[in-house]
Parts: C-alpha cells; sequence; structure tokens
C-alpha cells in the first residue's frame, strides 16, 4: 500500500505492477466501538477526576501565585519567597501533565489513537517530559527546604536568579533525558482485518492506530535503565535524605527553643506525606517498566491475564495521581518552613 494515492471519501488508489494495468480502491475503517468493561470504566473514570482535580488545583494556585507575586510588599518580604517561583512552576507543569489526560482518555474509551503522529509526541511531551520534570522539582523544594532550614545564611541558593536557573536547567535536562521517546514516538498503524472482495479489486481495511514509542531495543533499554536512575533512585535518595536533614535540624530546634512557633508536628507529618507520596507514586509504575523489560528479555508475555492488564493500568496512573495532587501538598507546605532569624 506505498504506492497509494488519496481519492475521494479517504479510499486509496494503489496500482500494481504485478500484473500490469492493474489498481485497487483500499478504504480503510476503523472497528465499531465496544462497550466500556467495567475495569476500563474505572480506570476512565479516576483519569476524569485527576484531570478535573489537577486543571481547577493547580489553575486555583497559579492564581494565588499570581496575587501574592504582583504584591511587592509580599514578594520581598523575605528571601524565602523565592521558593514559590519552585511552587509556580511545578504547578505549570502538572497543569501541562493534566492536558495530555484528554486524549488517554479517550484512547481509553474507544480503544485506538486517532490523533495522529505529531499529537501523539505532544501527548507524550505533556505527559512523560512533564512527569520527569515534576519529579525533579519536587526534588529541588527538598532541597530549597534544605537550605532554608539548616543553612539560612546561604541566601545565594535561594535567590531569584538561582532558583530560575535550577528551574530552567532541570527541564532542559528532562527534555534531553527524554529526547529518544519523543523522536520515535508516532501513530503505529496495526491493521486488525482487510477484506477483498472476490469479484471486484475493491479492499476494505479494519485498522487502529496505537501511539507507541517505536524505540528499538537497545535504545529502549538504554533509555530505560537512564531513565530509572535519573528520574527515580537519585531523586528518591535525595528527596528522603533532605527531608531527613531537616526534620533532625527542626527537632533539634525544639529541643533547644521549647516555645518555638514552628508547627513541628505538622511540618514533620507534610514532610513525610511528601517521600510517601513520591515512592508510593512512583514505585510500582517503575516495577512495571522493569517488569515488562525482565519478561521481554526472556521471550514470555508481558501480560498473560486481563487481572494483570488491569493491575498494570492501575499502577500507570499513579503518576498521574501524583501530579493532580502535588499542588494540595505544595500549598501547605509553602510558609511553614522558615525558621526565625
Amino acid at each position: 500500500m506505498e504506492r497509494c494515492e488519496y481519492q475521494r471519501d479517504g479510499i486509496l488508489y494503489c496500482p500494481q505492477n504485478e500484473p500490469p494495468g492493474v489498481a485497487y480502491y483500499v478504504r480503510n475503517v476503523y472497528p465499531p466501538i465496544q462497550e466500556l468493561q467495567p475495569k476500563v470504566l474505572l480506570v476512565v473514570v479516576v483519569f476524569v477526576l485527576c484531570f478535573v482535580v489537577g486543571v481547577c488545583g493547580n489553575s486555583s494556585i497559579l492564581t494565588l501565585i499570581r496575587g501574592v507575586m504582583a504584591d511587592r510588599r509580599a514578594r520581598t518580604r523575605r528571601q524565602g519567597d523565592n521558593a514559590i517561583l519552585y511552587i509556580a512552576a511545578l504547578c505549570v507543569v502538572d497543569f501541562l501533565i493534566s492536558l495530555s489526560l484528554p486524549p488517554a482518555i479517550l484512547d481509553s474509551v474507544i480503544s485506538f489513537w486517532i490523533f495522529g503522529t505529531w499529537m501523539c509526541k505532544l501527548h507524550h511531551v505533556c505527559g512523560s517530559v512533564g512527569r520527569i520534570v515534576s519529579t525533579f522539582l519536587i526534588t529541588a523544594m527538598s532541597f530549597d527546604r534544605y537550605v532554608a532550614v539548616c543553612h539560612p545564611h546561604h541566601t545565594y541558593l535561594r535567590s531569584r536568579s538561582f532558583v530560575l536557573g535550577v528551574i530552567s536547567c532541570l527541564s532542559v535536562l528532562a527534555f534531553f533525558l527524554l529526547l529518544p521517546m519523543l523522536y520515535y514516538a508516532k501513530a503505529k498503524e496495526m491493521v486488525l482485518h482487510e477484506l477483498k472482495a472476490m469479484d471486484s479489486y475493491n479492499i476494505t481495511r479494519v485498522r487502529v492506530f496505537k501511539c507507541s514509542d517505536m524505540m528499538p531495543p537497545p535504545i529502549f533499554y538504554w533509555f530505560t535503565s537512564t531513565t530509572f536512575i535519573l528520574g527515580y533512585i537519585v531523586p528518591l535518595i535525595l528527596i528522603v535524605f533532605f527531608n531527613w536533614k531537616l526534620i533532625r535540624k527542626l527537632c533539634v530546634h525544639k529541643r533547644i527553643l521549647p516555645r518555638s512557633a514552628i508547627p513541628l508536628r505538622r511540618v514533620v507529618m507534610y514532610t513525610v506525606l511528601i517521600a510517601a507520596v513520591y515512592f508510593v507514586c512512583w514505585t510500582p509504575y517503575w516495577f512495571s517498566v522493569l517488569y515488562a523489560i525482565v519478561m521481554s528479555l526472556a521471550g514470555l508475555p508481558t501480560t498473560n491475564s486481563e487481572l494483570l492488564l488491569f493491575v498494570i493500568y492501575c499502577v500507570h496512573l499513579l503518576p498521574y495521581f501524583g501530579s493532580s495532587s502535588n499542588w494540595i501538598l505544595y500549598g501547605l507546605l509553602n510558609t511553614q518552613l522558615q525558621l526565625p532569624q
């Protein structure tokens, strides 16, 4: 079908060399949409909830941040206010991640991709790159809180230029880290059925498209191992380290100054919650990715049961859940970790 030309009404005209002078007329059609299974419906409902909560929540926080930044007195009141730039960047990234959900929702409902290759690449930009940038920003915010509490005199590490530089560098790093996925991502055609009339040269092809990264196996294994280390292991270690040092510093401060105004219990609870949410949302996801790689290397099918397929779907929902709830965690933590000077 490579030498076919588009005719009217989506029909392809396909001249053939053998036998000479013969041409086929090919009509491509999509399969009928099947009734949603209960498990798929549950996944779609969670997708929709993540989309609504993510868009509305991040929009509200961005609106609030704009009001705070517009007030010069609030913006220059203290050095720690530059941390709000991390929150703004995180909300923007999580908002973009939420925008990648509608195509995924429709893909789950109709079971195939209808938006073409460029939208497939854009979907990966908003989704995959956004999730990695979100992880990097959460790590940077843990570092910012660690510096604010443990090294309050290192003000240059919390300056506006430093924060903007960190955000820019992390975004560029995430983009280059996921560049192979963006390059190879495409809407792959899959022919489900082909019907050729016996007494004519008309062919009807039932086909669908799937938005896939389409990376060659060696590149895929290198890409997965790199993103696993830089996008999960390293951030997890840094988040745990920074938050542990922060809690330790606050506990010492509380013992020295028992009447300190710092709400230690609330700060510890939220700090532990941040690390826990990151671990819960990302660990099952990466284990499912590593499981798929091991099964592929062993030559075994990745999903041999509907239950396992449903579990994998649920696991891949967790990063979206984390992105849609980040604004709640970091909106609460914005003003609670500055030691009195």
